[in-house]
Parts: C-alpha cells; structure tokens; sequence
C-alpha cells in the first residue's frame, strides 16, 4: 500500500476537520472539550494552501499545515494529523518532511511546533528540541524547535 503525498485542495476541508477531531479524540484525553471546541474540528480555509495530505487507498490518512513567508527565518507547524487505523506506518514521519522541506524551499531556517505531551516523543525522535512551555485551551505544552539543513532539495 503506497502513500500518496499532494497538496489539499478547497474540498477537502470538511474531511481533513473530521479527522483532526477523530485523531483528537483517538488518545481518550479531553474529550468533552475537544468536542466542544470548534477549531478542533475544523481547519480554516486560508490554512487549505499550506496543508499537504497523505492519501491510502485513495482515502485521506493524514495531513499536515506548515506556515512560513518568504521572510520568515522560523516556520510554524500548526497541525499534523493522521487517521488513529494508519498510526505507527511512518505517514506523520514522511508529512513532517514534506512539512519541513516546503518550509526550506520558502527560506525558513528552522520549524517551530507547539506539542502536547503523547506528540511529544514523536517530535523529538524527528530532531526537535525543547525550547519552552506555553499554556494550551487543555495543559501545558511543550514547544519545540528544529533547525533545518539549509540548500535542502525538495523530498
């Protein structure tokens, strides 16, 4: 089963905000407010053009949203999400390098993430480093910091 890796497009949004709740909600942590919460379930229309999806099968499995101007020396990961049935099959560790490459191409020098404490692990075993904490609609949440390679190619 191969993975395909393109770009969102504008009708794919109801689907990438059911299955950022349904990933949400997969842990079993904070499921009242994240069923209460609207942006837990929806991804905003000006965040389709930064947001790359995996597909399985013809079906989305994943997708992550990474932000960066031209200008920025910092990147922003703002969500990355896979469906809870494709967790452990390397679709989040192949968005975060497609994440991560886009944010080169547009001169970012380093991507920044906001991750709570099951996202963690799986940041930090990608290369990021602690760089502080900052308070969530939930708990407290670890920010993290990667440096990228610069003249990286795209993957």
């Amino acid at each position: 089963m191969a993975v395909f890796i393109r770009a969102a497009h504008d009708e794919d949004r109801n689907t990438l905000g059911a299955l950022k709740l349904r990933s949400s909600l997969a842990w079993g942590d904070h499921i009242e407010e994240l069923q209460a919460l609207p942006e837990a379930k929806e991804v905003r229309p000006e965040h389709i053009p930064h947001a790359i999806v995996a597909e399985l099968d013809g079906e989305i499995v994943g997708f992550v949203t990474v932000f960066s101007n031209e200008d920025a020396a910092q990147a922003e990961l703002e969500d990355l999400f896979i469906a809870p049935e494709a967790w452990r099959m390397g679709i989040g560790r192949e968005l975060l390098a497609q994440a991560e490459c886009r944010a080169a191409r547009l001169g970012a020098r380093s991507v920044h993430v906001v991750a709570g404490e099951r996202a963690r692990p799986f940041y930090e075993a990608s290369g990021y480093r602690f760089a502080g904490t900052v308070a969530t609609d939930f708990a407290p949440a670890a920010e993290l910091v990667k440096d990228l390679p610069q003249g990286r190619s795209e993957a």
